[in-house]
Formats: structure tokens, sequence, C-alpha cells
């Protein structure tokens, strides 16, 4: 049960996107485990504040189209039947570093995903508490981080807001999370309450929560409206407008790393695939930049919301350079792709991982 938040625990495995706001991702070599350590679990940041909120003087506020207005304290919430789960969570910028022309954005490479154990109740029993009225359509939900964005050159100070269709919030898995990994969550992950989205991307899953919204009306925010939606024409200004929402297919490639001089004449090569649209049910594997494919082997066993683990022993042929190459098939039929449709912002990058390797000795590949 959280008492207070956890001191985040910055691993060094954890690379710097940005100082401000703090955004961090994890190596590909240290996703060595299905379970996602705290503190090589990325970091998504919107603001410069990070709010640092007091737990005896939190509330969560349920409101709008509702029978009863609620103010929870954060015992009230911990009371309720409990929920775990485990998900693994994409950032919707992950991989925009490697979208081709180069996207507006973090320059996010491959580690902003991270999967871990979520506990907390779910969204459904705090609704039902407040009682949903028939014309509410959608939920928005508000955290305690607060900044500066600007747009058509104008500053002006905002809230992270985001909404979901009533449907979705109502999903048993839809959850307000406490603890992670078995602790309270850290600051930098959302203390003490932070929305869990399973399959969406994680914008989604909003941080510090403070207040649930219950409306009939297309939220009209910037997180919403002006940021995680796809824009095609490379135009910011452009009308065509998708939202970000279902995680997509894709796997990646833990080990080797790129340009590593790998042991010969066999090597194991490993690493993670996961889809919001269904079960992993297949990954392939090239090493020889997509001429020939090989099944790999899924490990363990299929979990609703989180990645799978996958390798292939790989008898080297002889010594030279290699491009190894991942390739994920969902249960619903999808496939990663060689490349995706470009958008503004690169959201949604889920186009074959591709690497270069060195067998047996040599000098090394340049990143």
């Amino acid at each position: 049960m959280a008492t207070e938040s956890n001191i985040d625990r910055e691993s060094s495995t954890l690379l710097p996107v940005a100082d401000d706001p703090l955004c961090k991702e994890a190596s590909l070599t240290s996703l060595d485990s299905w379970i996602t350590p705290t503190d090589r679990y990325y970091v998504r940041n919107h603001f410069s504040h990070v709010p640092a909120l007091d737990l005896s003087s939190w509330r969560l506020e349920v409101d709008g189209l509702v029978d009863q207005p609620i103010s929870l304290a954060f015992d009230d919430v911990a009371r309720l039947p409990g929920r775990e789960l485990a998900f693994t969570m994409e950032c919707a910028g992950n991989s925009r570093s490697y979208v081709t022309p180069p996207a507006e954005g973090l320059a996010f490479r491959h580690g902003a995903v991270s999967t871990a154990s979520w506990k907390g109740v779910s969204l459904r029993a705090v609704l039902e508490m407040a009682g949903v009225q028939e014309t509410a359509t959608s939920v928005v939900f508000e955290g305690a981080d607060r900044g500066e964005e600007e747009e058509d050159g104008v500053a002006f100070e905002l809230s992270y807001r985001r909404s979901l269709p009533l449907a979705k919030a109502l999903d048993d898995d839809t959850l307000l999370a406490f603890e992670m990994n078995g602790e309270p969550i850290t600051t930098n992950h959302g203390f003490p309450l932070r929305l869990i989205v399973p399959s969406w991307y994680g914008m989604a899953s909003v941080k510090w929560l403070t207040r649930v919204h219950l409306t009939d009306q297309v939220l009209d925010g910037f997180f919403q409206q002006r940021r995680y939606v796809m824009i095609n024409e490379g135009r910011e200004d452009s009308l065509e407008r998708e939202p970000v929402t279902t995680v997509l297919v894709k796997s990646l490639i833990a080990s080797p790393r790129h340009g590593e001089v790998i042991q010969y004449p066999s090597f194991t090569i490993r690493g993670f695939a996961w889809s919001g649209e269904g079960q992993v049910a297949r990954v392939e594997v090239s090493t020889d930049g997509g001429r020939t494919w090989a099944d790999s082997m899924l490990l363990g066993e299929p979990t609703p919301h989180a990645w799978r683990e996958w390798e292939l022993a790989w008898q080297v042929p002889s010594s030279g350079h290699y491009l190894l190459m991942s390739r994920a098939t969902d249960s619903a039929g999808n496939v990663q792709p060689g490349s995706i449709a470009w958008n503004f912002r690169g959201y949604a990058n889920n186009s074959i991982h591709t690497i270069a390797v060195e067998a047996p000795a040599g000098k090394p590949i340049p990143s």
C-alpha cells in the first residue's frame, strides 16, 4: 500500500533524451527481462514542473455528467477491490529518430517502451460510485502537471488533459494504479495515482491524476487535438488529423546491439514483440537483410497486454557483415511493415527493426 512516493531510482542504463521536460529512455541491451525494473522504465514528462503531491491532501475529483460528484482521498481509492496487470507501455514517439524524412518532436530512439506490473483499482468501480449518466460519451482525465506551450506565436499555460471514449474507460482493465512493480509509483511515473490504459500508447495513461470529468463533448484540448494526432500533409495546420490510440504491432532486437562484433559460429538473437491489437503470433528474423526469414521461438505464455520475449539460435555461416531484422505478426493478422506512412510528428513508428553486426572479429560497425 502506498504511503509516500518512492525516491526515483534512475539507473545509468536510462539514456537522456531531454532535460526540460525530463525525458529518458532505456538502452535496448538493458531490456533483459520480461518485467522492466522501475529504474530502467522510460520517463516521458510534458512540462518542466514535476508535481510533488502530498498524499494527505491529495484528492481525486469525479464530476461532470454523474449522478453524484465525489471527492476521494487516497485511502478511499485504495480500499476498493484491487486489480493487477502487466502492461507494455510504449511512448507514441518511440523510434521517432528513425523516421525519414525527419519528423518533429523529441528524438527518441527505440527505448521508450517498458513493461511493468501495475496494481490499483478498476476505473469502472470509481465511475460506478459516482453514477454515469446516460448522456455521457467520453471521460476527461486531468493531471496535476502544468506548464507552458506555444501555438501560433502565443504562449499559454495549461495542464495535461486527455480523454477516452466511455466504452474504453469502462473496460475492466483500465486502471487507476498506485503501485508499480510492487512498490508505490515513483514521482516521475505519476505518484500517487496514474491512469493505466492497456493497449493504447503511453500518452493516454495520465500521470499525477487529480480529476476525472464525464462529458458529452469532444475534448478540444492541446494534447488531444494538437498533439498525439497523425498529421500527414507535412504541415502542422493540416485539417487531416487522425488520433493516435492503439499500439501497433512491433518487435525490437535487444541483443545483439547495432555494430556489435558477435560470437562465432553461433549466436542467440533475442528481443521483444508486442501489439495493442492482438496477441503476438509470430516473430520472424532475417540475417541477410530481408532476403530470407526464419521463425523465432516465442518464450513464455501470452499475456493480454504485455510483450512477448523471443529468440532465435543463429548458426553464423561465415565471417563478415550481416543485417539482422525482426518482423512481428499479431493474432489479428497485422504484420510489422518495412516502413510507415510519414506523419508530421513521427508517431507510431512500428517499422521493421534493422541492425548491422560483424562476425567474428574486426572493426565494429559505426552506429
